[in-house]
């Protein structure tokens, strides 16, 4: 397999999630990763290990050294990791001391939450999650372009409903303070790493309507229709709703994401991982949902992606169309030699993707290698974009937004660079573009994983992964968070979609 799979939603569903992180090292290099590739010099990859037997305040010991000297980021991201340890280490010796396994959780959970890499992750527990965020006061928040904080969705069912909030009420006081001063103070460590300042702010909207059971909340908020109203209400067990409820939720499954980590409830799976259909005005429209093979129908052999990608672009050049919706929202990633492959399809010219930096438990050190280790013969290791067929020349638009992890940003980097392409929507990608596969289980049954692998750009410098809250493939045709399309968005509306085929046919007219 590809060493650049490069996150945990590539792995087998059917394959245990204890067995994930002892595996994923030797998957993702072609069955080499514990032992070395005769390179010069020797390459060892990192290996996943078991502290879960340790103490806890060992196993953290344990956790820490291993996770600092292998992180693909320290420099890049200037990660102080003395300081990290100095703020979390007592945290846990207080809960070991005290038998308290909860306080132990929120420990790690600060912990592994403080990188800003959407690639580091660690083993949720619901039961404690719950505990803290398990209630929702009936309605969803969205922020606004213009710095607004809006309900977009209300339960027609709730206390707040019944005392006068309607979909598109401003949020002005939250417990007697400014909505905007308490906004930075809520914690999103129950929800995923936050690799930019876009995507933190948007957790922490989210998170603002989440607060454990029964917590009351005094509300000052105006209607669409003007004045001012309070509510008094209490959070209640919602199943999470109002976290549903929020873009991209409402707009794009995450199905296929759910199905892998096999969570409760999961939305619905797609089809097939390359969608297609003629959108009204003659444009492709083409909806992939990561860069790997997936055997969604449990048949016993996955269809190629790669091909079914192909296949859609030659029925579209067919058509004539003039111009092609490209939708990586919400796409997984997977193998950064096929997005490599798709973008030959829409390239005249050779151009390199990637050189791929490894950590090395040899020397300590990270080394650059070719992308497919057997492929010694690569003078410089590098990736390149390889012109193919069928080749798609008109105008594209790629839809992104923070979901768009991974190797689905090397696609909508590429597009991106195309004289007539463009990138369309609400939000940049997530800016987690590094090699997963560092682990560590730790006691709680508890995994957690890290990137080790960094991917470069031709001057050989970090690409797209963030550093200072910035990172990730931006819009370069942003669609506005108004208030119109933040209620429309909350309803299930493709606003995107609609925004990219307006860029379509401008550019198609040009």
């Amino acid at each position: 397999m590809n060493k650049n799979i490069r996150s945990i939603l590539v792995y087998f569903r059917q394959i245990a999630l204890m067995l994930l992180f002892l595996v994923f090292s030797a998957l993702s290099f072609s069955g080499t990763a514990a032992g070395s590739v005769s390179s010069t010099p020797e390459y060892v990859a990192p290996v996943a290990e078991d502290f879960s037997s340790l103490p806890w305040s060992e196993s953290f010991d344990k956790l820490h050294s291993k996770f600092s000297r292998e992180y693909g980021f320290t420099e890049w991201k200037k990660i102080d990791w003395t300081a990290l340890y100095k703020r979390i280490k007592p945290l846990v010796e207080r809960a070991e001391a005290s038998n308290d396994f909860t306080a132990y959780y929120l420990a790690m959970r600060e912990y592994v939450n403080s990188i800003p890499d959407g690639h580091v992750h660690m083993s949720s527990i619901r039961d404690i999650n719950d505990k803290y965020i398990g209630g929702g006061f009936g309605f969803s928040a969205t922020k606004l372009s213009d710095g607004r904080v809006i309900a977009s969705w209300v339960d027609e069912t709730s206390a707040v409903y019944a005392q006068g909030m309607r979909a598109g009420a401003e949020l002005i006081e939250w417990n007697g303070r400014p909505v905007k001063d308490v906004l930075n103070e809520v914690s999103t460590i129950f929800g995923p790493n936050s690799a930019t300042a876009e995507v933190l702010a948007n957790q922490q909207v989210h998170y603002l309507t989440r607060a454990p059971v029964n917590t009351r909340l005094s509300l000052l908020f105006s209607n669409i229709t003007g004045g001012t109203a309070k509510a008094s209400v209490s959070a209640y067990d919602d199943k999470g709703k109002s976290l549903v409820k929020t873009y991209p939720s409402t707009v794009v499954s995450d199905g296929l994401r759910d199905w892998i980590l096999e969570v409760e409830n999961p939305g619905k799976k797609p089809e097939s991982m390359v969608e297609r259909r003629l959108l009204e005005g003659n444009i492709g429209y083409i909806k992939i949902w990561g860069e790997i093979d997936v055997d969604l129908k449990e048949t016993g052999t996955a269809p190629s992606t790669l091909g079914l990608f192909k296949s859609a672009l030659a029925e579209f050049n067919k058509l004539k169309v003039r111009g092609l919706i490209l939708d990586i929202r919400n796409n997984v990633g997977g193998l950064d030699s096929m997005s490599a492959e798709i973008l030959g399809l829409f390239s005249r010219e050779k151009a390199l993707y990637e050189y791929a930096s490894f950590y090395n438990s040899a020397t300590g050190t990270f080394q650059i290698l070719p992308d497919d280790l057997s492929d010694l013969n690569n003078p410089d290791y590098a990736l390149y974009i390889e012109p193919d067929e069928p080749f798609f020349g008109g105008p594209v638009a790629a839809l992104i937004n923070s979901k768009c992890v991974s190797s689905g940003e090397g696609l909508a980097m590429g597009i991106k660079d195309l004289p007539r392409g463009e990138t369309v929507g609400f939000y940049g990608t997530n800016g987690s573009f590094g090699m997963a596969g560092g682990g560590a289980k730790i006691p709680g049954n508890i995994v957690v994983h890290w990137p080790y692998g960094q991917s470069l750009d031709k001057d050989k410098e970090v690409q797209i992964d963030s550093r200072d809250g910035i990172g990730g493939v931006s819009p370069s045709i942003r669609t506005p968070m108004t208030l119109e399309n933040a209620l429309r968005a909350a309803r299930g509306e493709d606003v995107e979609l609609e925004h990219a085929i307006k860029v379509i046919n401008s550019c198609a007219a040009e």
